[in-house]
C-alpha cells in the first residue's frame, strides 16, 4: 500500500516532469534546459480533465539577432503586426490540436472545475537569417524565449512557472517564410501533444 505522503510526491514529480516535457524541443529531441521558478506544494493532478489555453503573449516579444549579425539593420529585425498575428493564431490552433490528439483530454473555453489554464509569455525570437536574406540555408529557423505559467482555472491559483529557450525546427532548409511558419506549427503542436502524453502518464492514464 502506497504511503499517503510517498503519492503526494509522485504527484509533485509527476506534475513538475509533465510540464518540463511539455516544453521540450519537438519531434521528440531531449527536453530542452528550463528553469522551474515556482511550483505549489502538494499538487494533486487526479481532478484534472480538460485545459483552457489563453492567447499566446506577444505584447514585448523582442527579434534578437544572432551574434554572428554584425550592425544589424533595425529594419529587419523588427516583429512586424502580421508575424505578431501568426504566432497568436498559431499557438493557439496548434497546441490545441496537439492536446486533443490523443483523444484523452480536451480544450474548454470557459474556467470550470476540473481545468487546466496555460499561460505563455514569449519573449524573444532569434531567427538565423533575417527576412532579407535569400539565397541562405539554416539548420532551423532560430531560438524563442518564454516563460509559461500553469494555473488552475476556476481559482487562477498558480501551480506551476517556468522558463526557457529552445531550438526550433531541426533541418536544413531554404530561409524562406513558409519553412519558419512550418517550423513553429510543428513546434507549438509538439508542445500540445507532450502535455497530454504526459499529464495522463502523471495520471496513470
Amino acid at each position: 500500500m502506497t504511503h499517503p505522503s510517498h503519492s503526494h510526491r509522485i504527484r509533485n514529480l509527476g506534475f513538475v516532469s509533465l510540464l518540463m516535457a511539455a516544453a521540450g524541443v519537438a519531434w521528440a529531441q531531449p527536453p530542452a534546459p528550463l528553469t522551474v521558478t515556482y511550483t505549489k506544494p502538494g499538487i494533486d493532478l487526479a481532478s484534472y480533465k480538460q485545459f483552457r489555453i489563453l492567447p499566446l503573449n506577444v505584447s514585448e516579444t523582442r527579434l534578437i539577432p544572432p551574434p554572428w549579425v554584425e550592425k544589424p539593420n533595425a529594419r529587419e529585425w523588427t516583429l512586424a503586426k502580421d508575424s505578431k498575428d501568426f504566432l497568436v493564431t498559431t499557438f493557439a490552433k496548434a497546441v490545441s490540436e496537439g492536446i486533443e490528439s490523443g483523444g484523452k483530454y480536451k480544450i474548454v473555453k470557459e474556467p470550470t472545475p476540473g481545468t487546466l489554464q496555460l499561460e505563455v509569455r514569449l519573449i524573444s525570437l532569434t531567427p538565423y537569417a533575417s527576412r532579407e536574406e535569400k539565397d541562405v540555408q539554416t539548420l532551423g529557423s532560430g531560438t524563442l524565449t518564454f516563460e509559461a505559467y500553469v494555473r488552475d482555472a476556476p481559482t487562477a491559483e498558480l501551480l506551476v512557472a517556468y522558463k526557457g529557450t529552445q531550438e526550433v525546427g531541426k533541418e536544413y532548409q531554404e530561409n524562406t517564410r513558409f519553412n519558419k511558419q512550418s517550423d513553429v506549427t510543428q513546434h507549438f503542436t509538439t508542445w500540445g501533444k507532450n502535455i497530454s502524453q504526459r499529464l495522463a502518464t502523471a495520471q496513470g492514464r
